[in-house]
């Protein structure tokens, strides 16, 4: 793969549907069933990226180092590698220098996956996992306010899940100076950024808010969606010493 940059630069706000994006394949995998869709990208076969990656049934990639980190999200089926199964909506980081077998089995497995965005001034436990509640519960639970849901932290990072339930109006979601990104697990939300900027964000689509020299703006979320909306969100990230490429 020649060099790429794709939304790569941190000044300039993103927004990305992926509905709109073609399924590639991926080159390395062993069965020929491993497909992405890119969404962030700067580097050749080897480069800082986000990415959404999809294994039909059975699939499996070759074992593999993590030099730069990884961290990813199941937003669909299981995931299976060395440590373990993860479920839809699990959480996980494999620090700089861990390794893995993805093996993938009968219900496949889709993945939000962020590569070489890690710290080594920030030393991690090789593997770190958070279970986030399913969607129908979110929906069937008698909480009818916007619930947050921490997942990993550090002075250089946060993360966290957030669900805004339908009917949600105006719902302020604060850009912190060093940045924001929000990926979308389900359902559908409006976002304000002022009264110039105004989107709609379907599922799996993903928004990039850059650092900002002005004082922390606001984004006012809104959601009339059957499901509400459920997104995945770091922030904070994009002036830490990361390994990038």
């Amino acid at each position: 793969m020649e060099w790429q940059e794709l939304n790569s630069d941190k000044t300039v706000m993103v927004h990305v549907d992926s509905d709109e994006l073609t399924w590639t394949k991926a080159s390395q995998a062993t069965k020929g069933g491993v497909w992405r869709k890119m969404l962030e990208r700067k580097g050749a076969e080897v480069a800082r990226a986000t990415t959404i990656v999809r294994f039909d049934p059975h699939q499996e990639f070759p074992r593999h180092t993590h030099h730069g980190g990884e961290e990813f999200i199941v937003v669909a089926g299981t995931w299976h590698d060395d440590y373990g199964a993860f479920p839809a909506y699990s959480y996980v980081r494999n620090y700089i220098g861990s390794s893995h077998t993805p093996k993938i089995k009968e219900d496949g497995c889709t993945i939000l996956v962020k590569l070489r965005q890690m710290s080594k001034t920030r030393e991690e436990p090789e593997k770190s996992s958070w279970s986030l509640p399913a969607l129908v519960d979110l929906k069937m639970g008698k909480e009818r306010d916007v619930q947050k849901f921490p997942l990993f932290s550090s002075p250089l990072e946060r993360t966290y899940a957030i669900y805004f339930p339908k009917g949600t109006m105006d719902k302020i979601l604060p850009i912190p100076p060093h940045g924001l990104e929000m990926f979308l697990l389900a359902g559908c939300i409006k976002s304000e950024l002022g009264k110039a900027t105004s989107r709609i964000h379907t599922k799996w689509s993903w928004s990039f808010f850059p650092m900002l020299l002005a004082a922390p703006q606001k984004l006012f979320i809104s959601t009339d969606h059957e499901d509400g909306a459920y997104a995945w969100i770091k922030e904070g990230h994009l002036d830490s010493d990361e390994v990038g490429v």
